[in-house]
């Protein structure tokens, strides 16, 4: 796939990063693979369907260290290895396999979420080289995890958000599929455990994959997408998300165009997050047409967002309206 701008010379679309990597806000839910005892809730134990396809090669050359295990988040679309006797907990099932602690904590309902040794959530950008308001980059480096591209950082609290002045994160934010995943401790000023805490990060960023797939698992299902947006010649469905399945592709089928009962086929491409520079990273354009399924994008992981997008024939007296199925 290859990134380009939304829509045809001269128009762009300009979709926002929201989420930085220091932010605490969680997504997650799955189950860790081995329960352990919580304060908050009971823990629960943690896909690229075609990026892990063959995890056990993946896992022999990323060996988790000793006297760790597992924990699986499945929506979420990873897995990570966390020291023995250590905690986790969480609020909401989707925040399953997000912060890990050397002791047991708690998360109260409708506050902040609490600074933890080990943090492990999907981001939608690569933190920022440069200084914030809010903090101060210590350390920005490019490097790789386990084969995987990823960025290594370090930040310091300024005081001027919600962390105390002197806050420290370090980790890193890896490609995992079509995901970033952010692997990273967080400790207040004067921890003296902040040492140790980063070696402990090093080590759990080598044991990410994509969550395992569930043999229960389906093929592909289709969907009507939501109404989108017009622009630049093309429209837009509203954000989808791939489910947790066998399903590798994305696909289109019965193509129509109401207004003109003879006209079955339509150009499509597919969108996916997460941003990179600005922009979704779009497959080429792929004609489909009729009933018959075919494919717009392939090797595509479980919980991928993305949209799809397809060229408009007229926008006189209105824009075109092509109604057609996506299979994912």
């Amino acid at each position: 796939m290859r990134r380009h701008r939304f829509g045809r010379p001269g128009t762009r679309l300009v979709l926002a990063a929201v989420l930085a990597v220091s932010a605490l806000g969680i997504g997650a839910c799955g189950q860790p693979a081995t329960p352990v005892k919580a304060a908050a809730a009971p823990p629960a134990a943690v896909p690229d369907a075609a990026v892990a396809v063959n995890q056990a090669a993946s896992a022999a050359r990323t060996p988790a260290p000793q006297a760790w295990r597992r924990c699986v988040n499945s929506p979420e679309n990873y897995s990570v290895e966390y020291p023995r006797g250590w905690h986790t907990t969480q609020i909401r099932p989707r925040e399953v396999c997000a912060q890990f602690h050397p002791t047991r904590f708690t998360i109260a309902p409708d506050s902040e979420y609490p600074l933890t040794a080990l943090n492990v959530r999907r981001v939608t950008a690569l933190p920022s080289r440069t200084s914030t308001e809010f903090e101060r980059t210590l350390r920005w480096q490019r490097t790789t995890i386990s084969g995987r591209s990823a960025v290594r950082f370090e930040t310091s609290s300024t005081g001027a958000g919600m962390d105390r002045a002197g806050t420290r994160r370090y980790g890193y934010v890896l490609r995992l599929g079509h995901s970033l995943i952010s692997v990273h401790t967080a400790a207040e000023p004067g921890e003296t455990r902040y040492a140790a805490w980063k070696t402990v990060v090093d080590k759990a960023a080598r044991t990410v994959t994509a969550a395992p797939p569930s043999p229960a698992t389906r093929g592909c299902v289709a969907i009507r997408p939501p109404a989108g947006h017009y622009e630049g010649g093309r429209v837009a469905t509203g954000e989808l998300r791939t489910p947790n399945s066998r399903c590798s592709t994305v696909s289109a089928s019965h193509v129509a165009d109401p207004a003109n009962p003879e006209d079955r086929c339509q150009t499509f491409l597919v969108g996916f997050w997460p941003l990179v520079d600005g922009s979704l990273t779009y497959t080429e354009p792929v004609t489909a047409c009729g009933t018959s399924r075919t494919v717009l994008a392939r090797n595509v992981p479980d919980n991928a967002r993305y949209l799809v997008l397809y060229d408009v024939d007229y926008i006189e007296p209105e824009i075109q309206k092509v109604r057609f199925k996506v299979w994912h």
